[in-house]
């Protein structure tokens, strides 16, 4: 995040920064808002810091092993739904 907020600074891209917090897991997500030359709106985040709950079983969840994975909390997770 401290790269790309130094690369809009030399671009002189005007940008908001963020950050969430999640007071109960322990976890916060930086957030970088700007707009590209058509005027949409750019959002880049940290989002990796934020822990995967699965819904149901771990069979169910198909991560990529190429690439970096959010932690991943398997105590509270439900299977008989």
């Amino acid at each position: 995040m401290e790269e790309m907020e130094q690369k809009l600074k030399d671009l002189n891209i005007k940008y908001k920064k963020r950050t969430v917090e999640d007071v109960e897991n322990w976890t916060k997500i930086d957030k970088l808002c700007f707009n590209d030359p058509s005027g949409f709106m750019i959002e880049i985040c940290n989002c990796e810091n934020l822990k995967l709950v699965p819904a149901g079983s771990l069979g169910k969840i198909k991560l990529p092993d190429d690439r970096h994975n959010p932690p991943v909390e398997l105590e509270n997770s439900d299977d008989t739904k």
